[in-house]
């Protein structure tokens, strides 16, 4: 086939326009899905690459991924730079490109910050499906930035919850989380400290950048099931060991995780093994291995953050933009 390049388009499509076209139970389904996929071993996803920052205590990943299914190639630039938080700047900001798999022409360049929120909103959710008792009612929120609010819109669609407690270092973040979750009918609780927040939790979701265990494994309830969220590069860790030893640990990808989720400091310092790594989540989801077999297990999801997410709530996006005949198209090769 020969193309005519002047005729070939990009679309371009703001964080605003992405808004519009996605919501968090869109990217719970497209999420699920994307992770059976890949447990049936139908994508291609090495793992993300670190560009480190120190002098600016900040870092960028670049992650790259194909979907048979989706017939779809993705590549998503995005950086975590905490102290943005100061400036008024956001931590995480994201660009995707969309890429066609037979030819290689960028088909879409997008907004990645708010997919990037969501699909990881949608892994917990998710995560939690499999892992979680079903009568879970009460969830403890352990950080309550953009992640958490995402996470806990996404339980809120899988869960009948009754009440939400909430801890964090800083009131304007509590209240804008309070904000976030104002259309619920579930109570919110504003804690003093973590113990009081995770110790009656049926669901814990921590999403905290710290750098030491901040949760014990004395304080959760039997049963509980945890997304650990906040670890997310090398050197993070928010839960003890003891928790990773005595839970069934689900991780989205072992090698990713063992490089950079909540299992990486613990694995480098021999505390736990590859043995203590129960599955991946794919596996679990096409049934290759099972889920919570019994109610007073303690489960916990080591999430780091797949491209393969990024690339199932894009795909949503730019099919849903053409549909709706939203962006701007630009002859950007040719």
């Amino acid at each position: 086939m020969i193309y005519d390049m002047k005729k070939l388009k990009t679309l371009l499509l703001g964080r605003r326009s992405v808004a519009k076209l996605v919501s968090i139970k869109d990217a719970i389904h497209a999420v699920e899905d994307v992770f059976r996929q890949q447990g049936l071993n139908k994508t291609q996803m090495p793992p993300k690459i670190y560009l480190h920052l120190e002098k600016y205590a900040g870092d960028f990943r670049a992650m790259p991924a194909y979907a048979e299914k989706l017939n779809k190639c993705v590549l998503k630039w995005v950086n975590v730079h905490p102290n943005n938080r100061k400036s008024g700047l956001a931590t995480v900001m994201a660009v995707i490109i969309l890429s066609d798999p037979k030819n290689g022409f960028p088909l879409c360049i997008m907004d990645g910050t708010l997919i990037t929120n969501l699909r990881t909103g949608a892994a917990g959710a998710v995560a939690a499906k499999y892992l979680a008792r079903g009568d879970s009612k009460i969830v403890g929120m352990v950080g309550c930035g953009e992640q958490a609010k995402t996470q806990a819109l996404g339980l809120r669609l899988n869960f009948n919850l009754k009440e939400i407690k909430l801890w964090s270092k800083d009131d304007s973040c509590a209240k804008s989380f309070m904000g976030a979750m104002r259309a619920g009918k579930e109570k919110i609780t504003i804690c003093k400290n973590i113990e009081d927040c995770v110790s009656a939790s049926d669901i814990v979701v921590t999403t905290t950048p710290s750098r030491k265990p901040i949760v014990k494994y004395s304080w959760l309830k039997q049963g509980c099931h945890i997304n650990a969220i906040g670890a997310d590069s090398k050197g993070k860790e928010e839960l003890e060991p003891l928790i990773l030893k005595k839970a069934k640990v689900v991780v989205d990808n072992f090698t990713q995780a063992s490089h950079s989720g909540e299992i990486n400091v613990p694995f480098s310092k021999g505390l736990i093994t590859r043995n203590n790594v129960y599955a991946e989540l794919g596996s679990i989801i096409c049934a290759k291995q099972k889920g919570r077999v019994n109610e007073s297990e303690i489960t916990v999801f080591d999430s780091t953050g797949l491209a393969i997410q990024d690339l199932a709530v894009a795909n949503i996006v730019y099919k849903t933009a053409l549909k709706r005949n939203i962006g701007t198209k630009i002859n950007l090769i040719g």
